[in-house]
């Protein structure tokens, strides 16, 4: 399992496994703010005299209100995951700590080790205490943290197969290539919106440009009829 290690160095490299933020970059509007844009959109498309608005300044309107409750949605799911980043921060702070004590004990042991075999039997126990490492630091943001170390009957057989799952997942995601285990997160975030989605608490995705293209083409095309009625 070399490719933890790699994985390891990486985001050592990029900060010590610490996300930095850009001075530069956007905050994102929170919700309420987002809610009261579109509150806003709505009641412009539904005021009486909604005739007066060209038909390319409601194109607009319906396109700006449908991104903004995309990015509801998006603040939805960052609410949640900092919502089990606090109600876990504790537990898994416990649970690094304990595992680098780990990994360093055994890198210790490997360096005074002599005997071949013993240092293989080593080497796999540093590799499966890396892979938990990986595991606390990647675990995905929106499902309730599954402990690697819990206390007796704590884990239940449900929890027990999901910590497995999610620990071959990372297995394979590094294998396949994903060393910064992004797309392993990105994938568990996806997840989450699609459950949304089927709740109807949020919609799909941003109208899409083929989609807005045909809006337009219809709404012109209810313009003209218009025209040779009157």
């Amino acid at each position: 399992m070399a490719f933890v290690n790699q994985q390891q160095q990486q985001q050592q490299r990029q900060g010590g496994f610490k996300r930095k933020r850009n001075n530069n970059a956007e905050v994102p509007e929170s919700s309420s703010k987002i809610k009261k844009r579109i509150r806003d959109i709505n009641r412009t498309l539904n005021k009486k005299n909604k005739d007066t608005l060209s038909a390319q300044a409601i194109i607009e309107l319906k396109r700006k209100l449908r991104t903004l409750q995309y990015e509801l949605g998006e603040r939805v799911i960052d609410d949640k995951e900092q919502k089990m980043a606090t109600k876990y921060h504790a537990v898994k702070h416990f649970e690094r700590k304990k595992t680098e004590r780990k990994i360093n004990q055994i890198e210790k042991q490997l360096k005074e080790e002599n005997d071949s075999e013993k240092k293989r039997e080593l080497q796999v126990k540093l590799e499966e205490f890396k892979l938990n490492m990986l595991y606390i630091r990647n675990y995905p943001k929106t499902v309730p943290y599954v402990s690697l170390y819990p206390k007796d009957n704590e884990n239940d057989e449900k929890s027990v197969a999901r910590k497995q799952r999610i620990l071959q997942e990372i297995k394979t995601a590094l294998e396949k290539g994903d060393k910064s285990l992004r797309e392993f997160t990105k994938s568990y975030r996806d997840k989450y919106r699609e459950k949304l989605i089927k709740q109807g608490i949020i919609i799909i995705e941003p109208l899409a440009e083929d989609e807005e293209q045909q809006q337009q083409q219809e709404e012109g095309k209810e313009d003209e009829d218009d025209f040779f009625e009157k």
